[in-house]
């Protein structure tokens, strides 16, 4: 091998070596750079996740709080009683009402009324404390006459779906035959029932201007009808279409005025007479 040669042999190795140097450098810079960066990436996601888990702790201190005041909303609820109030200066509830006075039981909204019937318009002395009824009115209305003391009877359903507080003093249902039997026999009997408060008024006035007849509901029904007026063609009709029968029934008497000569039309007899469908009149 001549000079020339072995240098240019030199040559190379010396490109190779500093190629294979040049290429671990840049080996290390570029996994020191990975690195750094790994280490910077790390950081930033722990400051995220401390974020993070400052928020999820402030929640949950927020849901504890939540469910705290529930907590205490329900033991006050727990604690509360119809009829008791709490004394502000002390911290045991005393009751206003007494559990067993009668008024804890009219229902909300409601007002208790009592109304006097004879046995027979309470369904025989059979109404119980719990029942419901409808409440009949036989109502005197006065006549448009004027006269005080012409009035016309009206029968109609004042109330419907009454619930009845207590019979007599009894506001607990009754257990036995013989307490029916009592009823059956008293010649009258103070029904109280529980109605709105203008209905009370209403029930006052019609009791004062009539009489009262109740009738009893089953529990399960608790509509209410669009009812007419009982009358004497009411009831004639209602036989007509349930029975078939037909009542005589009084007809109403209509106000007859004498009509002044002047006015009268008078009336002519005439014949109609229809030829070749022309009409003529005689």
């Amino acid at each position: 091998m001549n000079l020339e040669n072995k240098k240019q042999f030199v040559v190379i190795l010396i490109a190779i070596g500093l190629g294979l140097v040049a290429a671990f450098l840049t080996s290390q810079y570029v996994q020191n750079n990975i690195k750094a960066q790994t280490k910077a990436l790390a950081r930033d996601y722990g400051k995220q996740n401390a974020g993070f888990a400052k928020e999820i702790e402030t929640l949950r201190s927020e849901v504890k709080r939540q469910r705290d005041e529930i907590k205490q909303l329900e033991t006050k609820q727990s604690q509360y009683k119809p009829g008791v109030a709490a004394q502000a200066t002390t911290e045991k509830v005393q009751p206003v009402v007494q559990m067993d006075s009668f008024s804890v039981r009219t229902p909300p909204g409601k007002r208790a009324v009592t109304i006097l019937v004879d046995s027979l318009s309470a369904v025989g002395g059979l109404i119980n404390p719990g029942d419901f009824v409808d409440i009949i009115g036989e109502i005197k209305i006065p006549e448009e006459s004027g006269d005080a003391k012409s009035v016309k009877d009206v029968t109609t359903v004042l109330f419907q779906n009454i619930q009845v507080l207590a019979v007599g003093t009894n506001f607990k249902p009754l257990g036995s035959a013989p307490a029916y039997e009592a009823q059956q026999k008293a010649r009258s009997l103070n029904i109280t029932v529980a109605i709105s408060p203008e209905e009370s008024g209403l029930i006052a006035f019609a009791q004062a201007n009539g009489k009262l007849q109740l009738t009893l509901r089953p529990p399960t029904d608790g509509g209410l009808q669009l009812l007419q007026v009982a009358s004497w063609d009411t009831l004639a009709e209602y036989v007509m279409d349930h029975q078939g029968t037909e009542l005589m029934v009084p007809q109403k008497q209509a106000n007859i005025f004498e009509a002044d000569d002047q006015e009268k039309d008078e009336v002519r007899p005439y014949i109609q007479i229809f030829k070749s469908g022309a009409e003529s009149n005689f």
